[in-house]
């Protein structure tokens, strides 16, 4: 019964971000064919490839990873954090806001079942939104004949982990809270901390060490890693126990929390 309740109130988010997410990959998808008919005309120019400097390179293997650097990689981290924040916040959010928090820990059942169905709903939405972006690009790629469009799918892993932790830390901070804007708030400054305060303990006191574990654990979602390490398995690990770690302990909030 719950589990259709969050699905119900969450629908029309996710079918929003879901096709969103299509839409930028077919449109990244169109960008492909109108380089490739590009690189075509070129090469009317120069028979047998014999193309001018700056165009002296594998077309169809640099395409691939273009596609993987910008849509995968670049754009696909901006959609994990947008989604697992707006997924998180308003998966228990919604409870508060509408004042049934207590009416829902109060029924029948184990508590746990809140929180689990919570997850369910949001991660399964977080990996069609984000496998959105990556998809419609393989046939665009398979028109134009690119090499290795499978490369695209193994980015792919690595931000669902990577969504998931985030929606964890969303989900935990508004469950904590008691508001979705107040858990977004403190889910959105944990996040900008992360990313700022290495950085600004290297300038300022020239310390790096923060700074090298904060790059190892983005090793999965950084261009520089492909293609020698297109599944870098211990930075996704991380992430994957960084969800874990905020699924345990949403599950433990819950269960003693007062009504």
């Amino acid at each position: 019964m719950y589990l259709w309740k969050a699905w119900h109130d969450s629908r029309s988010r996710v079918m929003l971000y879901i096709l969103a997410a299509l839409s930028v990959g077919v449109l990244f998808g169109l960008n492909v064919m109108t380089w490739a008919n590009w690189h075509a005309y070129w090469e009317t120019f120069y028979p047998a490839r014999r193309l001018p400097p700056v165009f002296n390179y594998d077309f169809y293997m640099v395409i691939t990873f273009w596609m993987l650097d910008w849509v995968v990689l670049h754009y696909g981290q901006i959609v994990a954090l947008l989604t697992g924040l707006s997924l998180g916040a308003s998966s228990v959010g919604r409870e508060y806001g509408a004042g049934t928090m207590n009416f829902v820990l109060t029924r029948p059942g184990p508590r746990r079942n809140f929180v689990l169905t919570d997850w369910t709903v949001g991660l399964t939405g977080m990996v069609i939104i984000l496998s959105g972006l990556a998809f419609p690009l393989l046939p665009f790629l398979r028109a134009v004949h690119a090499k290795g469009p499978g490369n695209i799918l193994a980015g792919l892993p690595a931000l669902w982990v990577l969504g998931a932790a985030v929606y964890g830390l969303s989900h935990f901070t508004t469950l904590v809270a008691g508001s979705a804007p107040k858990g977004l708030t403190l889910s959105a400054a944990t996040i900008l901390t992360y990313g700022f305060l290495p950085t600004a303990l290297h300038e300022w006191w020239h310390t790096d060490a923060l700074l090298r574990a904060v790059e190892w654990t983005l090793r999965g979602v950084m261009y520089d890693a492909w293609p020698l390490s297109p599944f870098d398995w211990g930075a996704t690990v991380f992430w994957l126990a960084v969800a874990v770690g905020f699924l345990g302990a949403s599950l433990a909030w819950i269960r003693f929390r007062e009504v």
